[in-house]
């Protein structure tokens, strides 16, 4: 066998990692034992919830993830926004920007721009908070520049300088401060 508890939970995207382990969970340890949470609220990817006409849940009706206001948001999944750090803001069909490779661009056939840029944000919100606290503890001038960038600041927080994972800029700091990023977290 492979996978959590040698059950066989592989091989899918996901599988060995939390996605896997939660179904391994409700599939074995407590099997019958679980109900389906809002998938708009819970794991938010802020997709197009419906395929081919019909709601991917199988209901009649569905809520339109893409609309769901990120306060009502518990927990996020970048898949289908792309992830953070890849600083993408700009959409396109097929997730491929003219001139770019496939996952170049937000997939506009899937995503809404905008509410992918406002997942992002979140995102960049928590990062600039902990180099903020960082600071604080440090003093160490040096963690601004990681947030030096001019790309769409409003969303990345300073943390990108143009479009494209290339164009991420690291958290900064001296070796000693970022050594000490777990005092933040000590209570």
């Amino acid at each position: 066998g492979y996978g959590w508890g040698n059950k066989g939970y592989g091989g899918w995207v996901g599988a060995m990692a939390m996605q896997g382990l939660v179904a391994y969970y409700y599939d074995h340890v407590r099997p019958n034992n679980a109900v389906e949470l809002n998938h708009c609220k819970f794991n938010h990817m802020g997709m197009d919830v419906r395929h081919r006409g019909k709601c991917r849940n199988g209901s009649d009706t569905c809520e339109d993830c893409m609309k769901t206001k990120m306060e009502d948001v518990y927990s996020m999944h970048y898949t289908m926004c792309r992830k953070p750090w890849l600083c993408q803001a700009i959409g396109a069909r097929g997730g491929k920007k003219p001139g770019g490779g496939r996952g170049s661009a937000l997939n506009t056939d899937s995503v809404n721009v905008d509410h992918c840029l406002e997942m992002a944000q979140q995102w960049h919100n928590i990062r600039s908070d902990l180099e903020a606290s960082l600071l604080k503890l440090t003093n160490d001038e040096s963690i601004k520049k990681g947030a030096s960038g001019t790309y769409k600041p409003d969303v990345f927080q300073g943390h990108c300088d143009g479009d494209g994972d290339e164009h991420y800029l690291k958290i900064a700091g001296s070796e000693e401060s970022l050594g000490r990023i777990q005092e933040l977290y000590l209570h």
